[in-house]
């Protein structure tokens, strides 16, 4: 009995949901069989709050796709945004193939909502139907970036046999955005002509793409990038610059360490973050110096970054040891955490150092290093 109260309230719940959206030439819902309302039991169930009750009734929409799609079609009418962009998903799960629920996901291309958009984007993928490549094209002018950028990637999915094409041709695209989907889907795809439109994309006026051509370049080039990737470091933008050193450190161009150094002194902190941390992973011991001085920046970020890097000199970085124990009695656990794990890697033992633990703990377990330190001071070669 209580199963079929809830039954009939979550199919009056459905026909309200539906209802809203009702025009003559929508398919009509199957209104008779247990089949029938399963599927409209399930629909209605995509509006409830919990995410385990709409993946169930996903589940029970795929097993019944002739009974789904016309009752979806309709649902894709209702007032309520979100369940038309969970109805959209739907349609892409059950819709492979059916031309029915390719022209309503087509319909909900111009729905108000972005949100909605990008779900009807992506369902049309799902289903595959190459003739909704061309109701695609006006979203290249979407007033969303995102909605722009799932486009792109949906008309070349729909049509494989163009995509290179397209693609190629959009290297040239007045939409950043859509440049750099460009560029990404190139990369991806090993496209031999990519590395010829490079030199023009690293001269792009959006500071997005430069970067992005930049990590294209050194995944292109390999360790014969590296000239022209140096020369990006002065770029203005700190966003590419920042993607230059990344690059660098990729291709472990340990050659380029001086002009890393100087940029630890950049404008910019994401910049020297992205050095200093270069410049540990490429052990450059010339920085450690310079590396050791950052450990009294007035930066936290810095400073655990710098802890953090000369960890990976190990024994190397002996030197930076004092200002290591000094940075125990930071007022960021963070960063007095980083600092014991590299007096740990530096000094080869562990004194039980609890970042979190009391002022009176962390100046005892400070002691302790400070004694480690002496010892191994004594023990050291001299000239070392």
């Amino acid at each position: 009995m209580r199963r079929t109260m809830r039954l009939a309230g979550l199919v009056l719940l459905a026909a309200g949901a539906l209802r809203a959206g009702e025009a003559p030439d929508a398919p009509t819902p199957p209104a008779r069989g247990e089949d029938g309302h399963r599927v409209v039991e399930a629909i209605a169930r995509l509006k409830l709050p919990d995410r385990r009750d709409r993946l169930q009734a996903l589940e029970t929409i795929k097993r019944f796709p002739d009974k789904a799609v016309p009752v979806l079609i309709r649902a894709a009418r209702s007032d309520d945004a979100t369940f038309r962009a969970r109805v959209a998903n739907a349609l892409g799960l059950v819709g492979k193939g059916d031309r029915d629920a390719a022209w309503a996901l087509t319909v909900l291309l111009r729905d108000p909502e972005a949100f909605v958009r990008r779900e009807a984007i992506a369902a049309l993928v799902q289903v595959g139907d190459a003739s909704a490549a061309p109701p695609l094209e006006p979203l290249l002018e979407d007033r969303v970036e995102a909605v722009r950028a799932d486009a792109a990637l949906a008309i070349v999915a729909l049509q494989p046999e163009k995509g290179l094409e397209r693609l190629r041709a959009w290297l040239a695209h007045p939409d950043a955005r859509i440049r750099r989907v460009a560029l990404a889907e190139l990369l991806a795809r090993k496209d031999p002509e990519l590395a010829k439109a490079l030199p023009t994309l690293l001269k792009d006026k959006d500071a997005s793409a430069r970067a992005e051509a930049a990590a294209a370049l050194a995944r292109l080039g390999g360790s014969g990038a590296v000239p022209a990737l140096v020369e990006l470091l002065a770029d203005p933008e700190p966003a590419v610059r920042s993607a230059v050193i990344i690059a660098l450190k990729d291709l472990q161009a340990a050659q380029v360490a001086p002009r890393l150094v100087d940029l630890l002194n950049d404008k910019s902190e994401e910049v020297q973050l992205e050095a200093v941390s270069a410049l540990g992973a490429l052990q450059a011991r010339n920085a450690i110096p310079a590396l050791t001085a950052l450990l009294n920046a007035p930066s936290r970020r810095l400073r655990e970054r710098a802890a953090v890097a000369l960890g990976f000199f190990r024994e190397h970085a002996r030197s930076a040891a004092p200002g290591l124990i000094l940075l125990l009695g930071d007022e960021d656990e963070g960063v007095r955490q980083k600092a014991d794990l590299a007096l740990r890697l530096i000094l080869r033992t562990n004194v039980g150092f609890q970042a979190g633990g009391s002022v009176e703990h962390r100046q005892q377990a400070a002691a302790k290093w400070q004694e480690v330190w002496r010892k191994s001071q004594a023990a050291a070669p001299k000239g070392k």
